[in-house]
């Protein structure tokens, strides 16, 4: 007998199956690190952005943190339905790899923002490219 790639394991599952879930997981948990680290280095970075003499500055801090939060959970909505859209044209695998692309380069881009709003567009196109990830992880595993 031979062992291919699609022979089950004891678990019922192909090797290609579980090679899908481990690939989505570690996307999943990459996004999942991100989203509680920035956080963390938001607000300083808000900080810095804004003018040392602006009156009410942690008010202000907050507000932009909540707008940006707002654009993130918005971008990953539209992300999930416009790569969805277009796994189903070009193919999954491939929308994937343009929304790892997205999600990543537009991430790194955060660093050079000057600006709250900047910080603010770049994370809702990093967020687009993460929904992306997101809709397109499930339904790759599913169809494993």
């Amino acid at each position: 007998m031979t062992t291919t790639a699609s022979t089950r394991e004891a678990g019922g599952a192909t090797r290609a199956q579980w090679l899908v879930l481990a690939a989505a997981f570690l996307g999943w948990m990459f996004d999942g690190v991100e989203m509680g680290i920035f956080p963390l280095v938001a607000r300083p970075a808000l900080q810095s952005m804004l003018p040392v003499s602006t009156p009410g500055q942690d008010a202000l801090v907050g507000l932009w943190m909540g707008r940006i939060t707002a654009l993130f959970l918005v971008g990953a909505a539209f992300g999930g339905l416009g790569f969805g859209w277009l796994g189903d044209r070009v193919g999954r695998v491939r929308a994937m790899v343009l929304s790892i692309l997205t999600y990543s380069i537009f991430t790194g881009l955060c660093f050079f923002a000057r600006a709250p709003w900047e910080l603010g567009a770049l994370r809702f196109i990093a967020a687009f490219g993460m929904g992306g990830e997101w809709s397109l992880g499930v339904a790759l595993v599913m169809e494993a």
